[in-house]
Parts: C-alpha cells; sequence; structure tokens
C-alpha cells in the first residue's frame, strides 16, 4: 500500500492526499477529481488523478532504496 500523494502549485512540494492505495489498483482507478488541503500553502488543491502518484515507503514495500513514485499518465 502506499499513499497517494500531489504536487503543491504553490510550493513545488510533494503533499499527501491521506488517500492510501496499492499502485495497480490506482492505475486501474476511473478518472477522478478531488480537493485536498495543503498544510504548506494552507490552500485546498483542487486535482485529477491523472496529476497524482501512489508513493510507497521503505516500510510499505519491504524493499531498501527509499521510496517508489508511481505516476499514472506521466510522460
Amino acid at each position: 500500500m502506499g499513499m497517494v500523494m500531489i504536487k503543491c502549485p504553490e510550493t513545488g512540494r510533494a503533499i499527501s492526499t491521506g488517500i492510501e492505495m496499492d499502485r495497480e489498483r490506482f492505475r486501474c482507478s476511473t478518472v477522478f477529481f478531488s480537493r485536498t488541503y495543503c498544510g504548506m500553502c494552507a490552500a485546498t488543491h483542487e486535482w485529477f488523478a491523472r496529476e497524482a502518484w501512489v508513493y510507497e515507503s521503505v516500510l510499505a514495500n519491504g524493499k531498501a532504496g527509499g521510496g517508489q513514485p508511481f505516476r499514472t499518465g506521466a510522460a
């Protein structure tokens, strides 16, 4: 399992959406729209699934080398 992440448009930093999902389920999910409050810039960001990715930490995926980002539709 990982955490669905988005990029804060104000700071450019990755923020958690609070949605926990595995990569395959996220990849197969329908296109959706959501809002996430960002504590870094104190704003609510609106985003589509194509703008998000799943971040799996070392503890979540059991592999060394840091977290593994996964983006859908990224070129």
